[in-house]
C-alpha cells in the first residue's frame, strides 16, 4: 500500500511537471462558457433600448426572457442522450456554431413574435453546454482538483455576467443594439470551430503524457486492457435517485435566483435606481467581477480541504450553503439600500457570496456519476433545475409590473434562497451505482 501511496505522488508530480492538456482543455471550456452566457445576456442589456424601440413593456420583455428557457429546459434531456451517444466534440462543436448563428439573426427581427422564434431557437441550441461542460470534466480532472476546475467554467457564466454589459452597451451607443447581437454571437461560431479542432478524450489527446493520464485517471477502476471499468445506468432510471432528486430540486432554486440577477439587474438598475445606460453598463458589471473572483477562490479552497481530508459531501454542503444563504442576507439588504452606490454594493455582497458557493454546483454532477455518464446526470440536473429559470423571468417581470415592484420579486429570491440552501445541506454527494434488479 506505502508503494502505491508512492507511485501516486510520483505520478502527480511528474504530471504537473510534463503536461497541463486538462487545463487547455479546461480554460477553452471555460471560454466557450463566458460566450454562451454573452449570448443569453446581451439581450437583457439590450432590454431598455428593445422595449422603446419596439413598445414592449415589462411583462411581455419577462416572456421574451423566460422564452429561452421553455426550449432550453426541455431540450435539455435530449442533450444528455446526444452527449452520452456522440461525445462532447461533436456536440457541443455544433451547438456553438448553431446558437451564434441563432444570436446573429436577431439583428433581423421585426417585433415581439420575431424575437420570441429566436429566443426559443437560442434555448435549444445553448442546451447542451453545461451537461458537456460536466462530461467533460468528469473524464478529464481527478477529484483533488474537481472543485477548481468546475468553479473555472461556472465562474465564466459570471465572466459572460460582468462583460456583457459594458460590451453590449457600448455597441449600441456606438453601432446600434442590432450590431451588438452580430457581434456577440460570431465570437460563439469562432469558438465552435477551435473547439473542434482542440477538443480529444484523454486516451486520445496527441500531446497528454502518460503520467497526466494516470493522474487524472486516479480515481477510477482500470481493467486490463488499461479502459476505465463503467457501470453505466440508463437515462431513464436516474431520476429514481434521492440524491438527484434532492440536487436537482435545489439547483432549480439557485437557477431561479441567479436568473433573476443576469436577466433583470440591468434593468433594474435603470428602472428602480435610475442609472442612465452608460452608467448601468458599468454598474451592472461590477457584481458579476467580484462573483468571477469569489467563484475562483472558492473552488481553490474547497479543493485545498478535499486535499486535507474533507469528504465531497462535506465540501458541497458547506459550500452551497454558504452560498445560498448568505445571497439571502445580501439580498435583504439591497432591498433597504437607500442609494444606487449601496443598492450596487449590496448586489455585489450577494453575486460575491453565491459565487463562493457555487463553486461547488456543477462539481456535482461530475462527482455523483458514474465514468462517462456525466453528461447524463448533467442533463436532468439541468432540466429539473431549469424549471427554476424558466419561471423567474415571468414572475420577476409581473411582480417588478406590480404594486409589489421589485422589492417583491427579490422577496420570492430570499426564500427560494432558503429552500435551496436547506436541500443542499440535507444531501450526500457519492457516486451512483446501478440499483439491483
Amino acid at each position: 500500500m506505502a508503494n502505491q501511496s508512492n507511485s501516486l505522488d510520483n505520478t502527480q508530480t511528474t504530471a504537473k511537471l510534463e503536461t497541463g492538456s486538462r487545463w487547455y482543455i479546461v480554460v477553452l471550456l471555460a471560454l466557450g462558457t463566458a460566450i454562451n452566457y454573452i449570448d443569453r445576456v446581451n439581450f437583457a442589456v439590450a432590454t431598455p433600448t428593445l422595449m422603446k424601440e419596439f413598445g414592449l413593456g415589462t411583462a411581455e420583455m419577462g416572456i421574451l426572457m423566460s422564452a429561452f428557457f421553455w426550449s432550453y429546459t426541455i431540450a435539455m434531456l435530449p442533450s444528455g442522450y446526444l452527449l452520452n451517444k456522440f461525445g462532447p466534440k461533436k456536440v457541443l462543436g455544433f451547438a456553438g456554431f448553431a446558437w451564434g448563428t441563432v444570436t446573429m439573426l436577431v439583428a433581423v427581427c421585426v417585433g415581439f413574435y420575431s424575437f420570441l422564434a429566436l429566443r426559443i431557437g437560442l434555448g435549444v441550441t445553448e442546451s447542451p453546454a453545461f451537461p458537456a461542460n460536466a462530461r467533460v470534466v468528469s473524464v478529464w480532472v481527478p477529484k483533488r482538483e474537481r472543485t477548481f476546475a468546475s468553479s473555472i467554467f461556472d465562474c465564466c457564466a459570471r465572466v459572460g455576467g460582468a462583460f456583457a454589459p459594458p460590451i453590449v452597451a457600448f455597441i449600441i451607443a456606438a453601432w446600434g443594439w442590432k450590431m451588438s447581437f452580430v457581434v456577440t454571437g460570431a465570437m460563439a461560431v469562432v469558438w465552435a470551430v477551435w473547439w473542434l479542432l482542440s477538443y480529444h478524450e484523454p486516451a486520445d489527446h496527441p500531446r497528454i503524457s502518460k503520467s497526466e493520464l494516470a493522474y487524472i485517471r486516479q480515481d477510477e477502476v482500470i481493467t486490463d486492457t488499461g479502459a476505465v471499468h463503467v457501470e453505466p445506468i440508463p437515462m431513464t432510471r436516474l431520476a429514481t435517485y434521492p440524491v438527484i432528486l434532492k440536487a436537482t430540486l435545489a439547483y432549480a432554486f439557485y437557477l431561479y435566483v441567479w436568473t433573476v440577477a443576469i436577466y433583470w439587474i440591468p434593468t433594474y438598475l435603470m428602472k428602480v435606481r435610475g442609472l442612465s445606460l452608460k452608467e448601468m453598463g458599468i454598474a451592472a458589471s461590477i457584481p458579476f467581477i467580484v462573483a468571477v473572483f469569489m467563484e475562483l477562490a472558492g473552488g481553490k479552497v474547497f479543493d485545498r480541504w478535499y486535499r486535507k481530508g474533507a469528504s465531497i459531501t462535506q465540501l458541497r454542503r458547506t459550500g452551497m450553503g454558504i452560498g445560498m444563504f448568505g445571497a439571502a442576507i445580501a439580498i435583504c439588504m439591497c432591498m433597504r439600500a437607500d442609494s444606487a452606490f449601496w443598492a450596487v454594493f449590496w448586489l455585489s455582497a450577494f453575486m460575491g457570496i453565491f459565487a463562493f458557493g457555487a463553486s461547488n454546483v456543477w462539481a456535482i454532477p461530475s462527482d455523483i456519476a458514474p465514468y462517462g455518464q456525466a453528461g447524463g446526470v448533467g442533463g436532468v440536473y439541468n432540466f429539473v433545475g431549469n424549471f427554476g429559470a424558466l419561471f423567474a423571468p415571468m414572475v420577476t417581470g409581473y411582480l417588478a409590473a406590480s404594486k409589489y415592484g421589485f422589492n417583491g420579486a427579490f422577496a420570492v429570491c430570499v426564500a427560494f434562497s432558503i429552500l435551496g440552501g436547506l436541500l443542499f445541506i440535507f444531501n450526500r454527494y457519492e457516486r451512483l451505482k446501478p440499483k439491483a434488479a
